[in-house]
């Protein structure tokens, strides 16, 4: 229903409507525009505005496709309850676009051509970077988590020239990750963001940045949001490196 390569050309108040009907599909075919607009804190205007990117002559159009979706998905045994495989089957969709594609072969360019990797993220995330790292440094390269978010950086921002970070958060605005990577914009590291959103505090702060665009599912201040679309991008990247460096040894003899 939504292509990638328009929700990544989404503003920031777009992506709330977007990740809004992600997450309350059959909700929002009962809708008015005006009752939809109140529940996701956005102008009706916004609405109408998000519905056109994604190719629909208008509001009724969409919730007509919502629902048309809903009655395929239903007719091939899906429950009719929010089920977190739907947006993930849209995620594994967006990830053979020619767009993500491209994005992914620019990472892997990167990573590839640096001397050093560090991964960091907090909570989940930071698991998350310790598993990354591991995957990636099996495919030969020097790549390292960074466990303690006070951890300081190199005075001399030159060190740090033929190095990249991947940083993982799914809200993008956590203060303890914005601090590193504040520290790292001030060397000559790369950074690139595995994120939720591209409209995000630490999208606007990193030089590449890898979105999921899934529905984020909240417990008070604790965050459920899935982190299948992480692990799968952390080994997507580990793969195409491999598969990179084979390619080279190959060519070399």
């Amino acid at each position: 229903m939504f292509p990638y390569d328009k929700v990544q050309a989404l503003n920031g108040l777009e992506t709330d409507v977007y990740a809004y009907i992600m997450k309350h599909r059959d909700a929002v075919e009962k809708m008015t525009i005006r009752e939809l607009a109140s529940e996701s804190h956005v102008s009706t205007t916004t609405i109408l505005r998000f519905a056109t990117k994604m190719g629909y002559a208008g509001f009724a159009e969409l919730k007509f496709s919502l629902k048309q979706d809903r009655l395929n998905q239903e007719h091939q045994g899906h429950p009719e309850q929010y089920d977190i495989t739907v947006p993930l089957a849209d995620f594994f969709r967006k990830v053979n676009s020619r767009d993500f594609t491209d994005l992914l072969d620019q990472a892997v360019k990167w990573l590839a051509a640096a001397n050093q990797i560090y991964t960091f993220g907090i909570g989940s995330s930071g698991y998350l970077a310790q598993y990354g790292a591991r995957f990636i440094a099996n495919t030969g390269k020097l790549t390292l988590p960074i466990v303690d978010p006070f951890q300081p950086l190199a005075d001399d921002p030159t060190i740090l020239r033929h190095t990249v970070f991947l940083i993982l958060s799914v809200s993008g605005e956590t203060k303890e990750v914005l601090d590193m990577v504040t520290q790292i914009r001030r060397t000559d590291a790369q950074i690139i963001a595995v994120t939720n959103r591209t409209n995000s505090t630490l999208a606007h702060l990193s030089d590449l940045v890898i979105a999921y665009y899934m529905p984020e599912i909240k417990n008070g201040s604790l965050n459920n949001t899935t982190q299948v679309p992480v692990v799968y991008l952390l080994e997507l990247l580990g793969h195409r490196l491999e598969k990179l460096r084979m390619g080279e040894e190959e060519k070399s003899e």
